[in-house]
């Protein structure tokens, strides 16, 4: 992602909403906390007492509707100032 970054609009910054940037935080956080957890049952060598496949996907799922919501938002604000660039030229 970050050699794809640096040949597209390597300059380019967008603001995005407050809200967005608690979802991106919470996904992180949540990220983070299944990381340790896998972490922690590798290191145990007990996969049995580990997370179910439910709880995994419901993290998955979390992190995909919370990454999904700030993508549309940041979609949203770049078509827009694309559209106001091609109108200002």
């Amino acid at each position: 992602m970050n050699t794809l970054s640096a040949r597209h609009n390597q300059h380019a910054s967008y603001p995005i909403p407050h809200a967005d940037f608690l979802r991106l935080q919470h996904a992180h956080n949540v990220g983070v906390t299944v990381l340790d957890m896998l972490n922690v049952i590798e290191c145990s060598g007990n996969r049995h007492s580990g997370p179910d496949g439910d709880a995994l996907a419901s993290v998955v799922a979390l992190l995909t509707d919370q990454l999904g919501k700030v993508v549309s938002t940041c979609e949203s604000v770049m078509l827009t100032d694309m559209e106001v660039s091609a109108r200002d030229n």
